[in-house]
């Protein structure tokens, strides 16, 4: 084994690889380890965006709590209350419906 020195330094082969892909770094967007550690106990992408992206089960723009006011959050509100009703009247239906079928199986012919 040889023990590399400065005496002897030129005898080594060069030990380093170039790169030819293109650079896949976004300028000023560094984060801290704090940062990073932040971002993935939160649950969000830790892999260089800076923003979080708030998207619909569609696909389509969702809603970003940092944006609202009180006024948002109140029609907000509103809306999910009459979701929830309407899912709530149509599982009475539902479950009424089932009812009535298991009756009617269960009643003997003739009557």
């Amino acid at each position: 084994m040889k023990v590399r020195t400065p005496l002897n330094y030129h005898e080594f082969e060069k030990e380093y690889q170039t790169f030819t892909q293109p650079s896949m770094t976004v300028p000023d967007q560094s984060m801290t380890i704090r940062e990073i550690m932040d971002r993935y106990a939160r649950g969000l992408d830790v892999g260089g965006k800076m923003e979080e992206l708030w998207e619909d089960e569609d696909g389509s723009d969702g809603i970003n709590p940092r944006t609202l006011d009180l006024v948002d959050l109140q029609e907000l509100k509103i809306k999910a209350e009459e979701k929830i009703k309407s899912y709530e009247k149509r599982a009475k239906k539902a479950k009424k419906d089932a009812e009535k079928t298991d009756e009617n199986q269960s009643l003997p012919e003739g009557h």
